[in-house]
């Protein structure tokens, strides 16, 4: 009887064990399959996702299949990816890999979650010669940009604003915006130049264009572009706005 009295408390002495993933480092989830009818978007969610950016998403699914993990509360309530939710169904998918935490909703871990898969891609700093390179690869070996989050119009401006002036020889030259459309210019815009201005913080440069209401036009990488004086998203001649580099000029 002592004896076995003395295995017991052997037993219950020993440490247990754990594994190298929870003791030196953060958690590894391992997704779920969840039904998409049975997830929720936040109430809290301040992000929208129009139909041109779902149409970007919903080809690479029908490409290249659902490769993103969704993140939601214990309820089904999403914390990232609505975006990729809502393209979900439209592509007719019936089940998606899910990260299920065991967060409520609104606690504050799942709305700094919300927040941070919405904001931290906004620290990114994009080189944007290499991203025109890329996109006119992909332009002219697939016959297209769907999927990319850029179409043929948008690749032109970009080619436009990131080629140094070594490669521009002439105003004529400067003029040619690869892969647009001909077109003839109207005699009021035939003489109209661009400008580029740099800033030190995206703060400043969103008071800048909160000050002088200026129009948004395009979005490209680092690229803002708004017409000056204001003309509305359909003008294509605007004021150029990109981060500060090594080769910008005056």
């Amino acid at each position: 009887m002592l004896a076995r009295m003395r295995a017991s408390k052997s037993t219950k002495s020993k440490p247990t064990p754990t594994t190298t993933e929870t003791a030196t480092g953060p958690i590894v989830h391992e997704p779920v399959t969840l039904r998409v009818d049975d997830l929720k978007e936040h109430p809290k969610n301040y992000r929208n996702h129009p139909a041109d950016q779902l149409a970007h998403i919903v080809e690479s699914i029908k490409a290249n299949g659902f490769y993103r993990n969704v993140v939601v509360a214990q309820d089904n309530t999403i914390l990232a990816g609505h975006g990729s939710v809502k393209a979900a169904r439209l592509a007719g998918l019936a089940r998606i890999p899910v990260v299920r935490l065991k967060l409520d909703a609104n606690d504050p871990r799942a709305m700094k979650i919300l927040i941070g898969d919405n904001e931290i891609p906004r620290l990114a700093e994009v080189d944007d010669r290499v991203l025109t390179d890329l996109l006119k690869s992909i332009d002219v070996s697939l016959d297209g940009l769907l999927g990319t989050g850029f179409d043929s119009n948008m690749l032109a401006s970009l080619v436009y604003n990131t080629r140094p002036g070594s490669e521009v020889k002439d105003i004529n030259d400067a003029a040619e915006w690869t892969g647009m459309p001909e077109y003839e210019q109207s005699a009021a815009y035939r003489h109209l130049i661009r400008l580029t201005i740099t800033f030190e913080t995206e703060a400043v440069r969103e008071e800048f264009i909160k000050s002088h209401g200026l129009i948004i036009s395009q979005k490209m990488g680092g690229i803002i572009c708004a017409p000056w004086p204001p003309r509305g998203r359909d003008d294509v001649v605007g004021v150029r706005f990109e981060p500060a580099g090594d080769d910008d000029e005056a």
